[in-house]
């Protein structure tokens, strides 16, 4: 698990305007109502993955830079999904919590919801896939910003001026800093960190898949435990 802090990433965010991978940001509305333009507060803008009234929100606040985090999507993430979010038991919303190398992490972000809502978690997916050959890139000091082009490619993204745009564009900037605002309120400082129907896992079990199902399970059916369920986050 990586901590973090929120100047970091908040530094992150002001610094993405970077001329080896892009800047930071890109456009897109999502589930939720937010504003969006050169001015004003930034506002949440989730992604949804999975039925927007499922009984379970599943938030997870996460870097697709973070080893951690990779290991939670390669292990874990395949059992939510079949399990849970395909069936229509659990959605998951992800929230941008960008790591080292945070210029990076930001545009990877950013080109995310350039895809747009619908393509928004094939991106992140193959984010994750690709984040060790990234990260190799990244040390060895080689061209980490054609490697991006190359998954924006795959997505839509036509081509490096649409790649820089993205990641230049100062609403989705916003989005992403509107995430680690909201990180901050409720005191995440690690990646990957969860919260089911807004209560914060704790501990590590939940970063297997029976740990994760177990709680799962337990937000289901609350009689098994306690007699009242935890109430869905609100914003």
């Amino acid at each position: 698990m990586i901590r973090f802090t929120r100047r970091l990433a908040v530094t992150a965010i002001a610094a993405a305007a970077l001329a080896a991978c892009g800047g930071s940001n890109a456009d897109d509305a999502t589930n939720t109502s937010g504003t969006s333009g050169d001015t004003g507060a930034p506002a949440l803008q989730e992604m949804v993955r999975g039925d927007a009234d499922a009984p379970i929100t599943i938030i997870e606040y996460a870097s697709w830079t973070c080893p951690a985090c990779l290991d939670f999507d390669q292990r874990v993430m395949p059992m939510l999904k079949s399990e849970y979010i395909e069936t229509g038991k659990a959605k998951l919303i992800f929230r941008e919590f960008p790591t080292a190398p945070a210029t990076v992490s930001v545009a990877g972000f950013a080109m995310a919801r350039c895809a747009g809502p619908d393509k928004y978690y094939d991106v992140l997916d193959e984010l994750f896939e690709k984040q060790t050959g990234i990260l190799s890139l990244v040390r060895s000091g080689s061209d980490v910003k054609e490697a991006l082009i190359l998954i924006g490619q795959n997505h839509g993204i036509a081509d490096e001026a649409a790649f820089d745009t993205c990641v230049e564009n100062p609403d989705i900037r916003r989005t992403i800093a509107a995430s680690i605002e909201a990180a901050d309120a409720k005191g995440v400082n690690a990646t990957p960190t969860i919260f089911i129907n807004g209560v914060k896992a704790e501990g590590y079990e939940w970063r297997n898949p029976e740990g994760m199902k177990a709680l799962l399970e337990e937000a289901l059916n609350p009689a098994a435990g306690d007699d009242t369920a935890p109430a869905a986050e609100s914003e």
